[in-house]
């Protein structure tokens, strides 16, 4: 698992996800995580939840206080990927999504034997 900063909606924040809070995604988007970014279903209404889950030990707020601090932050001229890239990596992070996803979002944490063998996984199938 590991901790993405996020500081848009406060300071010293970062975002995780676990088992746990992935197991509460499921639970209120009828979606998993794999899904989600497989099928590129990050919408507006399933960032709320995320931010929901993944930032909750910064305090519990409903989705729609994610929503109307991602509105105001848009008036302020920030971008949806800001909201978006975060939340893949800490997805990713989570390692729910296989080394493969993990190493593709974290390359930089990759060594050349974790590179070998995703790469003999992929030739294998």
């Amino acid at each position: 698992m590991k901790k993405i900063d996020f500081e848009l909606f406060g300071p010293g924040q970062y975002l995780y996800f676990d088992i746990g809070r992935l197991i509460q995604v499921e639970n209120i988007t009828k979606k998993g995580a794999g899904e989600i970014i497989k099928n590129q279903d990050l919408n507006l209404g399933t960032m709320t939840v995320l931010f929901s889950v993944g930032l909750r030990h910064h305090g519990l707020k409903p989705p729609q206080w994610y929503a109307d601090k991602m509105q105001e932050l848009l008036d302020q001229g920030h971008e949806v990927t800001e909201f978006m890239e975060p939340l893949v990596k800490a997805l990713a992070g989570s390692g729910i999504l296989g080394k493969a996803a993990y190493y593709t979002v974290f390359p930089e944490e990759a060594t050349e034997e974790v590179k070998k063998e995703i790469k003999n996984k992929r030739k294998n199938g």
